[in-house]
């Protein structure tokens, strides 16, 4: 009988479990830790990573079987007028727009429903007119339903972790009318408050300052294929095209979010930037190719208490990272000589894996190249990460392009910004310079 996510979160415990008890063991041996030591621990630690894979997909599948089965019994034709008005409800003319999106995608024909979106990309893009809607070979255009453009920006959320921090703290924001979105920071804070007497004049405070910082959202293109097959036989092409451009975004987005210099795209946590984070909010750690627990207790603790208690902060870390992260040990919290790791992993589901009692994520895009003087760690409270973007998502659909590999090629535009707005929210760790 398969196994529940629950049993598999118990034995990746297990391992865990076992795991350390070997290292402690070889730590404290004569001699330390041998390289085969080493290689048993990481070993192990890969296959916990690996069963919390298997978990994390298999309470997702819970989750979506549940939801299909409330939904059961509940689905009308949504194409079917309301009997009691002659009218569509929104659900149906979302429906609607879905059915003739999807129509657009197999076809490259604009059905009726889709007219309005069509002429707004006509207006937006009518200096490629001539040579995009007219040239079949280059394919037509037009700006996603509500929905659509909804579930593209939930693909992106599913593929990546910054996105979901910061739609969790409320910190992205659909510019519709402004060209750019406008973010006062406090950059002088106030002074304290004076003690008086009761009929004293207030003193006016002449030291608290603005600036502002402003998002204009730039232009990210990306490429999805999709086989003609696909797409003809698919009840839900859209699903096909929304997953791929997704994903493709998805990442792009938060290499950006990460390690983006601010030119034309994001500001990443990782750059140091007036604009973002500055090299002020730099720890140094005590070693050129590594970092200690101390260097993360120092980065954990060079936040206000009200930045780590935030639901949104969280480390940011390269898996080779994290692989060092786990094999480090700190002063018990309980007190006395005792030591525990910084790491702790997630028992249940949805309790993330920690360091130092803070969720971390891991991401192929934070450096790892561990030599003197470079980025390490990042700890952020990304509530203070702020992302701006259009409400609009453009499709272009290539008809011929791809035609002798028996393809269509869709092109997905959009307009995103991102960047820290209050740098003390977050830490870097900077290795030590040789």
């Amino acid at each position: 009988m398969p196994m529940t996510s629950v049993e598999i979160r118990e034995e990746r415990a297990t391992i865990i479990s076992e795991a350390r008890k070997s290292w402690t063991e070889a730590e404290t041996r004569e001699g330390g830790p041998t390289a085969e030591d080493k290689q048993s621990f990481d070993k192990a630690m890969d296959g916990a990573d690996e069963l919390l894979e298997r978990a994390t997909r298999l309470e997702r599948l819970e989750r979506a079987t549940g939801d299909l089965d409330e939904s059961r019994g509940r689905v009308s034709d949504p194409l079917e007028p309301s009997a009691s008005t002659g009218e569509t409800d929104p659900k149906q003319d979302e429906a609607r727009k879905r059915e003739a999106f999807r129509y657009f995608l197999q076809t490259g024909e604009i059905r009726r429903d889709l007219q309005h979106e069509h002429r707004r990309a006509i207006g937006i893009m009518s200096e490629s007119r001539d040579t995009i809607i007219s040239t079949d070979s280059k394919g037509g255009f037009l700006i996603t339903p509500t929905q659509i453009s909804n579930d593209i920006v939930k693909a992106i959320r599913n593929e990546v972790f910054i996105r979901r921090l910061c739609e969790a703290a409320g910190s992205v924001t659909t510019v519709k009318e402004a060209k750019k979105l406008g973010i006062r920071k406090m950059a002088t804070a106030m002074s304290d408050a004076n003690w008086t007497t009761e009929v004293a004049a207030v003193t006016e405070d002449t030291t608290m300052a603005f600036a502002r910082r402003d998002l204009e959202p730039f232009l990210c293109s990306k490429l999805a294929k999709v086989s003609i097959r696909t797409l003809m036989l698919s009840t839900e092409a859209e699903n096909e095209v929304t997953g791929e451009l997704g994903y493709k975004f998805g990442v792009t987005e938060e290499k950006a979010f990460i390690a983006g210099d601010g030119s034309g795209k994001p500001l990443g946590v990782y750059t140091a930037s007036a604009d973002g984070v500055s090299t002020a909010r730099d720890i140094t750690a005590s070693a050129t190719t590594s970092f200690t627990g101390d260097d993360l207790i120092n980065m954990k603790f060079s936040l206000k208490a009200g930045y780590m208690r935030d639901p949104s902060t969280a480390w940011v870390l390269h898996r080779d990272a994290v692989k060092m992260a786990r094999k480090l040990k700190v002063a018990s919290s309980t007190g006395g000589n005792d030591q525990e790791y910084a790491w702790q992993p997630g028992l249940t589901e949805g309790e993330p894996d920690r360091i130092l009692d803070i969720p971390y994520y891991m991401s192929e895009y934070a450096p790892n190249t561990f030599t003197p003087g470079l980025y390490a760690a990042v700890l952020g409270c990304f509530r203070f990460y702020r992302i701006a973007q259009l409400a609009d998502t453009v499709i272009q659909r290539l008809v011929e392009l791809y035609a002798a590999t028996n393809e269509v090629g869709f092109i997905g535009r959009r307009w995103v910004d991102g960047a820290p707005v209050l740098e003390e929210a977050f830490a870097r760790l900077k290795l030590a310079a040789s």
